[in-house]
């Protein structure tokens, strides 16, 4: 097996992978709530709501820096995967 042939499967599975956790912190953005006031998060003005599922407060402008937050993790994720896989679709 050469070098270059290698550095491909390296490339492909790291590409894979990336796919893969993005994929998972994607997921974990659409599903985050931010319940706890002592966050992070401070916007100054908070909207709230009782969630009638667990009954807790939801913070709504918390929540939604929070999913920008892991959104963002997600997209560069996303990028590094595309990287890997075109560089590795580059090599001879």
């Amino acid at each position: 097996m050469s070098l270059l042939s290698w550095v491909r499967q390296v490339l492909t599975w790291a590409g894979v992978l990336c796919g893969l956790v993005s994929a998972y912190f994607w997921f974990k953005a659409s599903t985050v709530v931010v319940n706890d006031p002592n966050t992070r998060h401070n916007p100054g003005v908070e909207f709230r709501y009782k969630d009638r599922k667990t009954g807790k407060d939801v913070f709504v402008v918390a929540t939604a820096m929070e999913q920008s937050r892991v959104n963002k993790i997600a997209a560069i994720l996303t990028g590094l995967a595309v990287l890997f896989q075109a560089v590795a679709a580059a090599l001879p």
